[in-house]
Parts: structure tokens; sequence; C-alpha cells
């Protein structure tokens, strides 16, 4: 429940360590403890500490259970001290300003600050991460999703959570990942077995709602100031996406507030024909020389297009660079039907897989955002056959079809291959979130993440 404290205090922790290093990079350049370049160079590098914030949180270090102590902190905080040099020489060495250049300093800045910077993380991930703001939590009622908090709240402790143990019906089978808990049929009595310390927060399987005992206990729970949550607000809060179980009419009438987004859809389409018109800059610029590599190593078309639904279940053409061989007359890589894209599938081109990677296919998709099929940020448009078979797996996956598809989206961020049914199912999980959970926050957050994944070359 301490998620956005944590991340406030990591914040803080990295901008006095970017600070300080500021400092002793000057100190140490000029030998004075008060360089009389240092009210000179301040507002100029505190732009640039800003544009550090957001460069760590596009590489993920705000991530809360994700960052450890490994290599591959140390690789991210690298990678960042890399690219905010690039920016630095870019603003001082590249834009016309008056202000001084600090040439040799720079380097000082950035040894100092993102050395700190590394120091600060190492001790909190050391001695901070796992103690400080612990929650203590049962659970009331046992199911897979609650093995799956369980395990999720055991192998990342920096979440901040410890599990004071179960309240469990008489004659109810506990899973095998589960017996290591503490276990009890009441409040009360899992108190006593835990030495009279009650939890700070109770969550609760929809299935024990009808338990009329339970409940009263938990109503006078409230006046000791334990928090009690439904499992299914909790789930989607750790793991940011919707569980299976709670999908019925009911949930998504109660959930789904479409009406409070208006404004926000209206708005957002402003801001789809911006960015879309931006990236016909990329595009124009870049597409003689993709056209050209993707002809001179396979034949076929420059573009591929494809049937695909949208918003309202809407059919419309998607376009994208050709990324595989071209092996039926319509310019398809389908000899056997439709079928799902595969991981290292051996239809996808040298060039392909690297245009994949950098996500440069996805630019033709700028007409599809200027003619109103698709948005920049939405659940990935599928196509009709598909489409049919999930809606027959899962009647409520047309509920994704609420929003305009989007070039990027939440499910795409969490690097798995959707290349099934039972896959896409679980995919619908991420797409549920963001459509209930959509703003322009979360659409930032997607965006910056997204940037980070072409960065690292990381697009499939």
């Amino acid at each position: 429940m301490y998620y956005r404290i944590k991340q406030l205090l990591l914040l803080s922790g990295d901008i006095i360590a970017l600070y300080a290093g500021f400092y002793i990079g000057v100190a140490l350049r000029y030998q004075e403890w008060a360089p009389r370049e240092l009210p000179t160079l301040l507002p100029p590098i505190s732009q640039l500490f800003l544009g550090a914030v957001v460069v760590l949180f596009i590489i993920g270090l705000y991530d809360i259970g994700r960052i450890k102590n490994s290599r591959t902190l140390y690789q991210k905080i690298l990678l960042s001290a890399g690219i905010w040099v690039i920016l630095a020489i870019v603003y001082f060495y590249i834009k016309i300003t008056a202000l001084v250049t600090p040439k040799t300093t720079l380097l000082g800045i950035t040894l100092g600050s993102f050395g700190l910077l590394a120091l600060w993380r190492t001790f909190y991930n050391r001695f901070l991460s796992t103690v400080i703001w612990r929650t203590s939590i049962v659970f009331a009622g046992v199911s897979n999703e609650v093995a799956e908090l369980a395990h999720l709240i055991t192998t990342e402790p920096e979440r901040g959570f410890v599990i004071a143990g179960l309240i469990v019906p008489p004659q109810k089978i506990i899973p095998v990942s589960l017996q290591a808990y503490p276990v009890a049929e009441t409040l009360t009595e899992l108190t006593k077995k835990n030495n009279a310390h009650y939890p700070e927060l109770v969550v609760l399987n929809p299935a024990l709602r009808n338990n009329t005992s339970l409940l009263a206990e938990l109503y006078h729970a409230i006046f000791r100031q334990i928090t009690i949550l439904d499992l299914a607000e909790f789930y989607e809060t750790m793991f940011r996406r919707i569980p299976p179980f709670t999908f019925s009419e009911a949930w998504f009438i109660t959930n789904l507030k479409e009406q409070r987004r208006k404004i926000y859809d209206r708005a957002r389409i402003l801001v789809d024909y911006a960015l879309a018109l931006i990236m016909l800059i990329p595009f124009g610029i870049t597409f003689p020389f993709i056209a050209a590599l993707v002809l001179a190593t396979s034949p076929g078309p420059v573009f591929f297009k494809q049937k695909r639904v949208g918003r309202l279940g809407r059919v419309f053409t998607i376009y994208k660079y050709r990324t595989m061989l071209s092996l039926n007359p319509d310019g398809s890589a389908e000899t056997a039907g439709p079928q799902f894209a595969e991981v290292g599938d051996r239809r996808v081109t040298a060039v392909g897989r690297l245009l994949r990677r950098t996500r440069l296919d996805e630019l033709p998709q700028a007409l599809n955002i200027l003619r109103g099929d698709m948005s920049l940020i939405g659940p990935r448009p599928e196509r009709p056959e598909f489409v049919k078979q999930l809606t027959e797996a899962m009647p409520f996956y047309t509920v994704r079809h609420l929003v305009k598809p989007g070039l990027t989206g939440w499910a795409q961020l969490q690097q798995a291959y959707y290349g099934d049914i039972e896959e896409n199912l679980y995919k619908l999980q991420y797409d549920l979130y963001y459509i209930k959970n959509r703003n322009f926050f979360f659409d930032a957050t997607i965006l910056l993440k997204t940037v980070a994944i072409i960065a690292r070359f990381m697009g499939r």
C-alpha cells in the first residue's frame, strides 16, 4: 500500500544524489569549496536533471519490486548516465545559448551524480527496500489468485508486504503453496497465533462474502484501523491486470464508467492527431531506405495490409511495413489459413526482425491514426478471424472494443508473446485494466515505457 511512498523516497534520494554529485564535480574541477560557476550552471543542470529523472523512469528504475542489487541495476544506471550525457551535449554544444559550456566539468558532474545515485540505490536495496513501510496482510479465503499473490509477495519483498496468515473455513482444502502460513478459522484466533498482533490489511475472497460471522468480525476490525480490501481490488493493484474471476455483466456495468471519460476521449483525439502528424516526419525520412531494404531482401510488396477489428467492432485495414516472407499473392505469409505469430517465427525476414525490434514497422500506422481507425495507445487490434475464436472462448472479449485499438498498449509492455487463444485471453486481463483505468498519466507511462523498449531494441 506504500508503493507510491517508496517511489517518492527513491525519487527524493535520486535528486539529492544528482545535486550532490553536481556540487562535487564542479568543486573538484575548480578546486574550490564554493565555485563561482555554481550559480551559472545550476539552472541548466536543473533542467537536465529533470530529463535524467524522466530517463530513469523510462529505463524502469522506479518499478518497485523489480529493482534489486544486480548487474542489471548497474547496467541501467550506466545506460541512463550515457543517455544523460548525450542530452547534456545537445543542450550545451548544439543549442545556441549564452550560458557557460561546462566541457570537462560535464564528465565530473556525470561521474559524481550517477556514481552517488548508484551508491544510494545500492544502500536502499540493501537496507531499506524490504524493511521500511512493511504491511502485514491476512488473506480471508484461499484460491488460485491468493496463491499467485502469495508467490509475488514472497519473491518481491520490496513491495513491502508480509503475510501474517490465512483465514480458512472448516473443511476447506489449502493449496500446497500456502500451507506454510499460519491458518485459523477466525481473525481473532489468527491474531492469537501471531502473539496478539493484528494485521494491517485483510484481503477478502468473494467466496466468503456470505459468511456472516466473518463479516461481523471484519466489521469490528475496521475500528482497529485494519483495512479491508476485496480480493479483486488487491489483485488488480498488485498485478495491474483484471482477474478473470470478476468477469460478469455486473462487474462491467459497475466498473467501466465510460460516461465519465467523454472529455478525456475527445481530448485524446486531438493528441492522437498531433502525435500522428509528428510520426509522419520519421516515416517520410526513413521510407526510401526501409522500402529499398524490404524490396532488396525478399520479393513482395513494401507494405503489409490486413483487416483488423476496431472500436465497436468496425473492421478496418491496418498498414505496416512487411516484415515476413510474401508466400501468397496478397503479400501475406500464411499458406494454411490465419495463424498467430510465434516466438522466433521463421517467416520473419532479417530486415523484418530489425524493423520489429525498433518498432519501425509500425510507422505506417500513423495513417491509420489520422484516418480515425486507431489511437496511439490502446489494445492492439486483432484480426476478425481471431476475434471470433476469442469471443467464443470468452464472451466478454468484445469489451476491449469499447475503445480504439492502439499502436502500443499496456498488454504489449508486459513482454509476453500472445501466440494462441489461451495467451490472448490472458492478454485481455491487461487490456481491460487499461480500459478501466485509462487516463493521461497512464497513457504517458505507456508511451515512455514504449520508448524504453524501442531504445533497447526489445520490440517484437
